[in-house]
């Protein structure tokens, strides 16, 4: 479904299919020229992320349940399907006392795989955790397995024989979180919200397992390395890398001579690759070939270069670009996207939409500077 016509969008807009939402940021340390960053763990509104969860396993993010621990980003009007939701407008501006032109750019942050301790330190390679076995039990619909998945993950099932009755192959769900190894499984995300989960009916026979996979399957979904906690030094090389696109081909690799910013380049909020120097890729890594997107990454090895010392906390996020990007030509200069008459022409997001944006400096930022923005979604 959509809108037909302006006429049908103005009558869906005034039946109450639309909301306008604020986001308000304010910039955290200064801002190197050539950078690019994340904004959602900045203080503010929504609330700052810190990226929690178990180290390399998939952590999702919507707006119902945020990162898990917060919510990162602002109430889009839940679920809406079989309606499709659309952006309408956007603007922002951002007062600083140098830094200008900036670059904004909305994404959808689809989840991340939290990197800590010696996942960020080390030089090995990292194999990170997107799917494993379960069981179910048809008494309490309950579903037991090993990590902790956040509720709001989606998920696809696979068995070696039979899958749990209630359930069926290449079909999404939904996890509801029960406790660290189980959850119930909702059959769509407005289920999901109001808890209302699917009725298993036996264990089924076979080996049974669960494969992430993040909002529109991963297509148009760009990968980068985030800042959390700034390490004490380095930075080393993007040395090896697997991941599956949204095609579902795995063994692809991201390309180039990826190097991951040195201790000036490596704090709060910024991604790792982007900055004026060699081997920086902009916002996102590049993807092997004609890839439409990045449905799970499952490796990646740092080497080369500098180590990483200290206590540093990095996020791999996967994020998807909606193809909304303002230029902020000067500091306090409201600037705005009418998107039902410009191109891209009413952006689509999917229910669940955890909504961030990334900032680039053309010059230094200074710090404390406040980012405000508007977004105006409907749906019909």
């Amino acid at each position: 479904m959509g809108f037909s016509s302006h006429d049908d969008l103005i009558s869906e807009i005034t039946s109450g299919k639309m909301l306008s939402r604020e986001l308000m940021k304010v910039t955290a340390p200064a801002h190197t020229a050539g950078g690019w960053h994340l904004l959602a763990g900045l203080a503010g509104y929504p609330n700052a992320g810190t990226f929690p969860g178990t180290d390399l396993v998939w952590s999702s993010t919507d707006e119902n349940t945020g990162d898990g621990t917060t919510i990162v980003g602002p109430p889009m009007g839940g679920g809406v399907s079989p309606d499709t939701k659309h952006i309408l407008s956007v603007g922002a501006l951002l007062v600083a006392a140098a830094g200008a032109p900036w670059q904004a750019k909305l994404v959808d942050m689809l989840g991340y795989y939290r990197l800590s301790t010696t996942n960020v330190t080390g030089t090995g390679s990292r194999t990170l955790v997107n799917s494993e076995t379960f069981t179910a039990n048809a008494g309490t619909d309950i579903i037991t397995y090993t990590n902790d998945w956040k509720s709001g993950t989606i998920v696809r099932f696979t068995t070696t024989t039979t899958l749990p009755a209630g359930l069926a192959l290449n079909t999404d769900y939904w996890l509801v979180r029960q406790s660290a190894t189980t959850a119930k499984v909702a059959s769509s995300y407005a289920n999901y919200v109001a808890g209302t989960t699917i009725d298993i009916t036996d264990a089924g026979t076979g080996t049974h397992t669960l494969t992430i996979r993040p909002r529109y399957g991963g297509v148009g979904a760009e990968a980068a390395f985030v800042v959390q906690t700034q390490p004490t030094a380095g930075g080393p090389t993007l040395s090896a890398s697997a991941y599956t696109n949204s095609g579902g081909t795995g063994s692809r690799a991201f390309q180039g001579s990826v190097t991951l910013g040195a201790t000036a380049d490596a704090y709060a909020t910024r991604i790792l690759h982007s900055g004026n120097a060699a081997g920086r890729y902009g916002p996102f890594m590049p993807k092997q070939g004609a890839d439409a997107g990045i449905l799970k990454v499952d490796s990646f090895t740092w080497s080369a270069g500098t180590a990483y010392t200290g206590t540093g906390v990095v996020a791999l996020t996967l994020m998807r670009p909606l193809g909304v990007d303002l230029i902020l030509p000067a500091t306090g200069v409201w600037t705005e996207k009418d998107l039902l008459n410009q191109i891209p022409s009413l952006p689509n997001i999917e229910d669940g939409a955890c909504l961030q944006w990334l900032l680039f400096s053309t010059g230094a930022t200074t710090t404390a500077s406040p980012f405000t923005s508007r977004v105006d979604v409907g749906w019909g």
